[in-house]
């Protein structure tokens, strides 16, 4: 571990309601990170006890939007470098060791794209578009990294170069179809709000080429059964994103 005073690594992660799979994520990294910044959007579940387990910075804050929150969980951060987590990502044993090589050596990087495999349940979902799908999670301090202001799926913005990581991140998002397509629903709404100024909305024409991409030619189809329902459920997302937006547009 570096000097206390001078950490090394520090991890940046924003919480609500994670009892679910957080004490997971933090076992994963609780004895190799120097640094442990959390801001919690005032959890109602068991979160903040799992928390209060470990030796975590814990910030309570009411939700001001993913990429506010966020930017928050980083500027707390001193260390040398930031790694970004989400509440419901693992870090294998072997992204741990390369992570550690990586900062302890010189390098003209400013940051690493680091790889996710996703997960349903217990499975890991390898086709369809699920995988590699590289992450600017990794970067130095000071390097004016920033998460870019969007209603969802926020992204840093970090002066290049941007270099890529061999291992994954281990991503169990969803327990079960359910609650992806729950989740799904609620990115649509937030998604919809950042369609501006399109000709064409089409929502139908969107969810079904969305659906033909996914499930043919980025072979969703080799996940069986459920990667024809994942690629369904990202097509009916596509929809009720466009739809909404389109709604909005005509109400103006």
């Amino acid at each position: 571990m570096s000097n206390i005073n001078a950490p090394l690594l520090s991890v940046a992660m924003i919480t609500f309601n994670e009892e679910r799979i957080i004490e997971k994520t933090l076992s994963a990294i609780h004895n190799w990170i120097d640094q442990i910044v959390v801001v919690d959007s005032l959890s109602t579940d068991k979160t903040v006890d799992i928390l209060e387990c470990f030796n975590v910075s814990l910030y309570k804050e009411k939700w001001k939007g993913y990429s506010a929150q966020k930017n928050f969980a980083v500027s707390k951060c001193s260390g040398e470098w930031i790694l970004v987590l989400d509440a419901d990502e693992v870090v294998s044993s072997s992204l741990k060791d390369e992570i550690l090589e990586v900062i302890k050596k010189p390098t003209n990087y400013n940051g690493f794209k680091i790889k996710r495999k996703f997960y349903v349940g217990k499975r890991w979902i390898q086709y369809g578009g699920y995988y590699p799908d590289y992450q600017l999670r990794l970067f130095k301090n000071n390097k004016n990294a920033y998460f870019k202001q969007r209603e969802v799926h926020e992204s840093i913005a970090l002066d290049e170069p941007i270099g890529f990581l061999n291992n994954s991140i281990e991503h169990y998002a969803y327990d079960n179809m359910k609650s992806y397509k729950k989740a799904l629903k609620k990115y649509a709404l937030l998604a919809s709000k950042e369609i501006k100024n399109k000709k064409f909305y089409a929502p139908s024409l969107r969810a079904l080429w969305a659906f033909i991409f996914r499930y043919i030619f980025r072979l969703g189809f080799l996940e069986g059964k459920l990667g024809f329902q994942l690629c369904a459920a990202y097509s009916q997302y596509v929809y009720e994103k466009y739809k909404v937006a389109s709604g909005n547009k005509n109400k103006k």
